[in-house]
């Protein structure tokens, strides 16, 4: 019988929340989650046949059910609320409903939101992996132990991580990007920023250079559309890490600041990839 974590316990909530009423007590909470798991092959003993019209109705029987398994339920509906992703429901307001929960917009988002979700680590990587192939190892590295400091509320380690990550992703495509330069000037000034780390002025001249390859005759659209875009995505993620999360006095890193970076990481890095291989491919066009 498996052992049920908070962790993997999480993606049966998400999908089960996609089937309850905009507010729902734990019995209703606990069926969704419980229908999800059934669906998944796992034993679980069903005592009812859904009633949409009664979702406070106990479905299930849980006298069989693994310790790990009801004290993982009870994890993730604090959990919610923990994240903000649900709280007390307000429609007596102000007094509280203690017993049911409804999801705020943030729920909303994160239970229909696109994958890869941050909150999920073992599919968020999976996922970063189905949309980079040849991910690179230490950038993985990087995001794995950034998503367990995320899961843990550790949110200034959770920036450093997904900094460092999209640093090593961007030294990789100005490596590429240096061998597309053929202006002599042009490529001494770029390789001295590229190799004194000084990221000023190595991002800048990034940016020129996806701008000039941009502007070059057949380029794929492809390749190049909202490749500023992702630049840029990374290029805050490097600076939320050294300004914000290295130095704690300049600024506080937030939850949802570090959740937005992740969001975005993916695609980003997706982007970035393509990117790369189109400048290895095509050296001394600029």
């Amino acid at each position: 019988m498996p052992e049920y974590t908070l962790s993997s316990i999480l993606p049966f909530v998400r999908s089960g929340l996609r089937r309850v009423r905009p507010s729902f007590t734990l019995t209703a909470f606990v069926n969704a989650t419980w229908t999800e798991l059934e669906k998944s092959g796992a034993r679980v003993q069903r005592s009812r046949p859904p009633a949409t019209n009664n979702p406070d109705n106990p479905e299930f029987a849980h006298n069989s059910d693994p310790g790990s398994l009801r004290q993982s339920a009870v994890q993730a509906w604090l959990y919610l609320q923990r994240r903000s992703f649900a709280i007390p429901a307000s429609r007596n307001f102000p007094s509280l409903d203690n017993e049911r929960l409804e999801l705020t917009t943030r729920g909303r988002e994160w239970v229909d939101g696109q994958e890869p979700i941050p909150e999920l680590p073992a599919e968020y990587i999976a996922a970063l992996q189905r949309m980079v192939a040849n991910l690179d190892e230490v950038v993985r590295e990087y995001v794995v132990e950034g998503l367990g400091s995320l899961e843990h509320d550790r949110f200034r380690a959770a920036a450093v991580m997904v900094g460092a990550a999209s640093e090593k992703a961007l030294y990789m495509l100005a490596e590429e990007m240096l061998g597309a330069i053929s202006t002599p000037k042009w490529k001494v000034k770029f390789t001295t920023a590229l190799k004194r780390r000084d990221l000023t002025e190595l991002f800048d001249q990034m940016r020129n250079v996806l701008e000039q390859a941009n502007n070059l005759p057949g380029r794929p659209f492809e390749v190049f559309d909202g490749g500023q875009d992702h630049l840029v995505s990374l290029i805050k993620a490097v600076q939320v890490q050294r300004n914000n999360a290295v130095h704690p006095m300049n600024e506080k890193v937030s939850d949802d600041t570090v959740r937005l970076s992740y969001l975005a990481f993916p695609y980003a890095l997706q982007k970035i990839e393509q990117l790369r291989d189109w400048f290895s491919n095509n050296p001394n066009v600029l």
